[in-house]
């Protein structure tokens, strides 16, 4: 399917041309030491994550099957600027390990504003033939790259970081080509620094289901390890490399409010709602 939809997108002219395309299905491999090497990387519970995925690994899905159209050789010349501006996740069903996820997705949406266009894209995760996991993403894919920044950063020593501890979180270089390796999201953006420069940052930063694991983790722990059912967050603004961030949660019966912060500046915010506990 991936090879047919390829071939479809040979004729495109702008990515207007991908509104109502399917992609997949995509077959992602959900073993044990992938989801350790997740757990590990994410800075999660591996105590608790032993025969599940954690929440956040819905973006290693995601991305299985995103990717067959915002890295083919006809939308490339689109992401000059690549932005991936909310996100959506509904789970349904536990993420087994040692088995396997078919996704296929659907863009359901590309409005053009002003030389940017706004894709949603919708996709559906299946295990053991039974939904388990909903996404609806919004991108931003744009042919102009962004101003070039003001003020462009010294990127820091390899391993230099901030505290990842209770509500603070914070990644290096390093950890970021780790959680690229555990996900398959190698965006330059995330690693290359002049890539990034030329974006319009003012360096590499992190990827934004990072951020995402980081925040649902906090948000889990806060509600007394209840399970994620549906979540919701925007981006707002990117984390450096060894910058320091600041989780706020705030559970109000079954459902969350989440915040991830740097100096007071919203990084990441959302809602988290969560499963009825078994009776």
């Amino acid at each position: 399917m991936a090879l047919w939809f390829a071939a479809m997108l040979d004729a495109i002219t702008s990515p207007l041309d991908l509104q109502d395309q399917v992609l997949g299905p995509v077959e992602v491999e959900v073993t044990l030491d992938r989801v350790a090497f997740y757990v590990e990387v994410t800075g999660d519970d591996p105590t608790r994550w032993t025969d599940e995925a954690p929440p956040g690994f819905a973006s290693v899905l995601l991305f299985a099957v995103a990717d067959l159209f915002l890295y083919h050789p006809k939308v490339i010349p689109f992401t000059a600027t690549l932005l991936h501006l909310d996100q959506t996740f509904e789970y349904l069903g536990p993420l087994r390990a040692d088995s396997s996820v078919v996704m296929e997705g659907t863009i359901t949406k590309v409005r053009e504003r002003a030389g940017s266009y706004f894709v949603t894209f919708d996709a559906t995760g299946t295990q053991g033939g039974a939904d388990v996991v909903r996404s609806i993403s919004t991108f931003v894919l744009s042919d102009r790259a962004a101003p070039r920044s003001e003020t462009v950063r010294d990127e820091p020593p390899a391993r230099a970081r901030g505290a990842n501890e209770t509500q603070q979180r914070s990644a290096s270089r390093h950890d970021l080509i780790r959680y690229a390796a555990a996900t398959r999201d190698f965006n330059p953006l995330h690693w290359d620094h002049d890539v990034a420069v030329d974006a319009g940052l003012s360096g590499t930063v992190a990827h934004g289901l990072l951020m995402y694991a980081w925040v649902t983790q906090e948000a889990s722990s806060a509600a007394r390890g209840a399970t994620i059912a549906r979540s919701k967050v925007r981006f707002r603004s990117a984390l450096h490399p060894g910058e320091q961030a600041v989780i706020k949660v705030t559970v109000d019966g079954g459902t969350a409010k989440i915040q991830l912060t740097r100096d007071g500046d919203p990084l990441v915010t959302g809602t988290a709602t969560f499963a009825p506990a078994p009776e």
